[in-house]
Formats: structure tokens, sequence, C-alpha cells
């Protein structure tokens, strides 16, 4: 039951999260719409992967830039 109890929390705490960042007018349409249409945001139902999504919420915009481009140079160093 105490799983139970914590997979609807998270569940729910996700959902109303990514329901704030569609809403949110400060941030561009084009960005809004990438959530939305994104698996891993709007329709994301996987534990895992909503806590991942909410950990690079938590990131700042320079160190999502800094993953990113890391992530790119391994790309092509690989």
């Amino acid at each position: 039951m105490e799983l139970e109890n914590c997979s609807d929390y998270l569940t729910t705490s996700y959902k109303n999260k990514i329901m704030t960042i569609l809403n949110n007018q400060d941030i561009s349409l084009v960005e809004r719409e990438f959530y939305a249409e994104s698996p891993n945001w709007y329709t994301n139902n996987d534990m895992k992967s909503m806590i991942d999504t909410l950990v690079w919420l938590s990131y700042s915009e320079q160190e999502k830039k800094d993953i990113l481009n890391k992530d790119i140079e391994d790309y092509f160093n690989n």
C-alpha cells in the first residue's frame, strides 16, 4: 500500500508540475508545444522517467546546456 501511495503521489505531483509549465506564459510557445508533444513530458507514465524529468527541470539553464553539449560531443566522438 505504501508503494502505491508513493506512486500516486509522484504521478499527481509530476502531472501538476508539467501542467504548470505548459500554462506558464513566460515560457515560449515553441518550448511549451515541445513539452506537450514529447512522450517524456506530458504523457509520461513511467515513474523512473518522471523522476528523470523532474531532475532535469531542477538543472539551471547553464547546466542543461553543458549536459547537452557533452552529449553531442560524446556522440560525435564515438
